[in-house]
């Protein structure tokens, strides 16, 4: 078995197979299951397989990236239970717990929990992993590598760490949003022009954060 296939072709995948690619993994190697034409389109424009279901490449692949809504995990796993057998599969949707993505699968174990945050879309993000027992110390390399292709990377020990990184990373981008927001806004209230006062609230922030 080899390559990558990834189960969803929505925004967040596509970062991670843009990333993947500008690292040097070949575009033929990486396969996708996406139903919306456009988004297919849009991804074999990459150079990258894509199909309306899982097919020859998606049962050949090593690894399963599952990138669903949430909301479609169990569906989407349930179908896959056969096909996943042998190989490590890596979830990055939000909130679905490593126990019941096992269960759906039946009984798979290699299994790590990813939770990236909006800034991966741009290559600057950061992604809490959390790896199942039945994941080996290559399996957490490999979903390393996966992930390091959008920003860095931190491991946690415990699944329940992944709420609190859910909370500061993957939430705090729309903190950070409402901050400048009010930067800005007092910037404007104290007489600056538009152009001035969005220019300083953003600069400032990103100044601060390069201290």
């Amino acid at each position: 078995m080899s390559g990558i296939a990834f189960i969803g072709g929505g925004n967040m995948a596509s970062a991670l197979i843009g990333g993947l690619i500008r690292r040097g993994t070949r575009p033929g190697a990486i396969s996708v299951v996406e139903l919306v034409p456009a988004a297919r389109k849009r991804l074999e424009r990459r150079r990258v397989h894509a199909s309306a279901a899982p097919d020859t490449r998606t049962a050949k692949a090593g690894i399963l990236v599952l990138a669903v809504k949430p909301q479609d995990m169990r569906a989407a796993a349930t179908a896959l239970a056969g096909s996943a057998q042998g190989k490590l599969v890596i979830s990055v949707a939000a909130g679905i717990r490593l126990r019941d993505l096992a269960r759906w699968l039946g009984g798979h174990r290699r299994l790590v929990r990813c939770m990236p945050n909006t800034p991966a879309l741009i290559g600057a993000g950061v992604c809490g992993l959390y790896a199942a027992k039945g994941a080996s110390l290559a399996d957490k390399r490999r979903a390393e590598r996966i992930l390091a292709a959008v920003g860095k990377t931190v491991w946690v020990p415990d699944e329940d760490l992944l709420d609190p990184v859910t909370a500061v990373s993957a939430s705090g981008p729309a903190y950070v949003f409402w901050f400048v927001e009010q930067l800005e806004a007092s910037a404007l209230a104290l007489g600056l022009a538009p152009k001035t006062a969005r220019l300083l609230a953003l600069e400032t922030v990103l100044g601060a954060a390069k201290l």
